[in-house]
């Protein structure tokens, strides 16, 4: 291991200083002697410690000085020296990265030093010209000269101003404490730009899906555009969308799931989801694993309907310790099993003591962690399982989860995802096909366009539920049914049909007596009295589609007051 140069220099000045304290002690007992002076241990030691400023009295006698003493009388006072400079360095270096900090411009600040905050960095140092921690400890070893350091609370103003949060871009709140995380994005309201360019965008973690829901649901129904671009985030339903990217669901073998805490029920979540997008001849045969596997898929199944519909689920309530699973695994072999207890000890224990997991085949068994630091390292450098054939890969949900660009999708990119699945949904079911609607494609595939239409649309839910005395909640009582009311609708529709004609006009489209998506012409460019009946049902059913969608994206619409 390979040291920093400033750490050996400081290592040879310190092996130098006790050199000239035994040297010095040494020799000063030999010169007092000549001197015919007292040279009891506390003499001795006092004038050795003055070697080191300059002022031992024992050497104002102009007399020839032993080797040794004459070796201590030039190195102790180079040790002092040494130490005033460095000294002054160190501070001056402080002094210099907390001003690069109070001026630095579009840089990205990031509250927090636990894992989250730092897997976050690590990510942004590849796009990010300069960073901002802002943390409680003294130091913050980062090794980058591009990563500052700003210590003190980041849900006080003078602290944020300290880390230049005026002239920001993007704040991201990584605290193990989520209402920490969010006093903080609402701290940074408080002294967002006033350049007026461009808004600040803040992220807060929050480690409840349920509550990250809720304030997601909160925010998009707040009305006008504040300064502050804020929204929340949850490590594991990223995660969830990451590691089903990286082990997808490829065939209609069984998928085992064990464990149903956060990461575990945005699994399950996103893989229904993922499932009911393409067509399949029967559900997925998923396996539930858990002490209270029962009642928690359940729970699931209430919030989120596609996914009875989408897998054919069977529970097994066992507890975690409950080991080895034996015959609560399906009998055919699982093309994937999850492993996705919170306790990373105990995670690693299931998969290796499960011996009927190991013969799934490469990849097939998956293991969460927190972090990846210990597991994989051991795993992939030392081959601690070779033996396996690589069944087992670890993810660790804070290192993949702690993408800028995934942070960055807010509850407006997750609306219009939904938007478009359920339009992906409705017309496979009428059995149109890609070729004659190219649209029917999977949203990262969507031309920009659409996929910025899709935005917009979301975007203004917040401003039509309203404006007819409803908001936006997390699907937790879906037994509240709501309907709009006739009138409701004719009046969403119209609101609906005028930000349409808006965003095709701004986008410079003009009306013609047919569509013509080459030239940007369209029949329906008019108010809405002089549109055609078919265009103003169109706009109807956006609107009667509304709480599905939002269904989908587990969000449900109440009537407040």
């Amino acid at each position: 291991m390979a040291f920093p140069a400033s750490y050996v220099v400081r290592a040879v000045f310190a092996g130098l200083a006790v050199a000239a304290l035994v040297t010095g002690y040494i020799g000063l007992q030999t010169y007092a002697k000549t001197l015919n002076l007292p040279s009891g241990p506390l003499d001795l030691l006092y004038w050795d410690l003055q070697l080191f400023v300059f002022d031992s009295a024992p050497l104002d006698e102009p007399k020839p000085l032993p080797g040794l003493l004459e070796f201590a009388r030039f190195a102790a006072p180079g040790v002092t020296i040494y130490t005033l400079v460095d000294g002054a360095r160190l501070l001056f270096a402080a002094e210099l990265r907390r001003l690069r900090a109070r001026r630095s411009k579009e840089h990205v600040v990031v509250c927090g030093t636990g894992s989250p905050a730092l897997a976050l960095v690590e990510r942004l140092r590849a796009t990010s010209t300069r960073i901002v921690m802002i943390g409680s400890a003294p130091v913050a070893a980062t090794g980058d000269r591009r990563v500052l350091y700003v210590r003190g609370d980041a849900r006080s103003p003078a602290t944020l101003r300290a880390a230049g949060i005026q002239r920001a871009s993007v704040l991201y709140a990584c605290e193990p404490d989520s209402s920490a995380n969010t006093a903080i994005a609402l701290a940074a309201h408080g002294v967002a730009r006033a350049d007026g360019r461009r808004p600040l965008s803040a992220y807060a973690l929050i480690s409840d899906p349920d509550l990250c829901a809720a304030l997601r649901a909160r925010r998009l129904s707040l009305p006008g555009r504040p300064r502050l671009r804020l929204d929340f985030f949850n490590l594991d339903e990223l995660a969830a969308r990451v590691l089903l990217d990286r082990h997808p669901i490829v065939n209609e073998q069984p998928v085992v799931v064990i464990g149903l805490d956060a990461f575990g029920r945005s699994l399950l979540v996103e893989m229904a989801r993922r499932r009911r997008l393409i067509p399949a001849p029967y559900p997925l045969p998923v396996t539930v694993i858990d002490a209270d596997a029962t009642k928690t898929v359940e729970a699931v199944c209430r919030r989120f309907e596609f996914v009875a519909e989408t897998c054919a689920l069977t529970t097994h309530d066992a507890p975690p310790g409950d080991l080895p699973l034996g015959e609560l695994l399906p009998s055919e072999p699982p093309q994937r099993v999850f492993v996705c207890h919170r306790d990373q000890d105990l995670a690693l224990k299931t998969a290796l003591t499960s011996l009927r997991l190991w013969n799934c085949g490469p990849g097939s068994l998956v293991v969460r962690v927190e972090e990846a630091g210990t597991f994989s390292r051991a795993f992939d450098d030392v081959h601690l399982l070779e033996g396996l054939s690589g069944a087992l890969r670890v993810f660790a949900v804070n290192e993949e989860a702690g993408d800028p660009r995934l942070i960055g999708e807010d509850l407006v990119e997750t609306l219009a995802r939904a938007i478009h699945e359920s339009y992906i949904v409705e017309n496979t079911a009428r059995r149109h096909v890609r070729a004659t609607n190219p649209s029917l494609v999977p949203w990262e595939s969507l031309p920009s366009r659409l996929r910025a239409a899709n935005r917009r649309q979301a975007e203004d839910i917040g401003r039509k539920l309203t404006s007819i005395g409803c908001a936006l909640a997390p699907r937790v009582e879906p037994e509240l049914h709501f309907a709009f009311k006739d009138y409701e609708i004719e009046q969403l529709a119209m609101m609906e049909h005028e930000r349409w004609l808006r965003d095709l006009v701004a986008d410079g489209w003009t009306r013609g007596p047919v569509r013509d998506d080459e030239s940007r012409r369209h029949p329906d460019l008019d108010s809405w009295d002089n549109i055609s009946d078919m265009a103003r049902e169109k706009a109807r059913d956006t609107v009667r589609n509304l709480p599905r969608i939002l269904a989908t994206a587990g969000f449900q619409i109440v009537r407040v007051g």
